[in-house]
């Protein structure tokens, strides 16, 4: 009956990490996603609108993927220690791997966030470019990119005053309403 009670327990066990990782994908993803936008925009990418960041966020990073990974390796050096004859001091050597795992999480959940960004961008593209060329005021494509920016900036501004910034970024980059010109000279060409 104990060594039922024990691997009832290491299920338990086995299951936090697994659950922290996840934690940690949506921390990446939801929160401190403005540390990656803003190294875009110091790149030159003029679509990348940067939320109200906070200065912590970029600790707060290092400090929950250590922390992760810590309590990922926990686990394994319990296992060690209770059925190995290996000391359980080597299964810290899991750690780094824990480590990599946590800066390739951080960077796809980055890059998820950046490219739904960039979606939305695009769609307001499109709409600038459809509203500019049913009027019959062709302009260039400089105007209709700073055109572009100053209203998606203008209007994310806006959903992040009233407290939906993600609902409406994820509406914009989800969307698949295209102008019918737009549509006629991608299918049609």
């Amino acid at each position: 009956m104990e060594l039922q009670t024990v691997l009832s327990v290491l299920d338990y066990v086995f299951w936090a990490p697994v659950l922290l990782w996840i934690g940690l994908f949506f921390w990446f993803y939801r929160v401190s996603y403005p540390t990656y936008l803003k190294k875009m925009l110091r790149k030159g990418q003029k679509w990348a609108y940067i939320p109200a960041a906070k200065t912590f966020w970029k600790p707060c990073d290092i400090v929950f993927t250590l922390a992760v990974s810590l309590f990922s390796v926990a686990p394994s050096v319990w296992a060690f220690g209770k059925w190995s004859e290996i000391p359980a001091v080597y299964a810290l050597a899991e750690v780094p791997l824990f480590l990599i795992l946590g800066v390739a999480l951080c960077n796809v959940a980055k890059k998820k966030t950046a490219n739904l960004y960039r979606s939305a961008y695009f769609l307001e593209y499109r709409r600038v470019r459809y509203e500019s060329e049913s009027k019959g005021v062709f302009r260039s494509e400089a105007d209709v990119h700073n055109q572009t920016v100053w209203r998606f900036t203008r209007n994310l501004k806006k959903a992040e005053s009233r407290g939906r910034l993600w609902k409406y970024v994820n509406a914009m980059a989800r969307t698949k309403k295209i102008p019918r010109d737009v549509i006629a000279e991608t299918m049609y060409v």
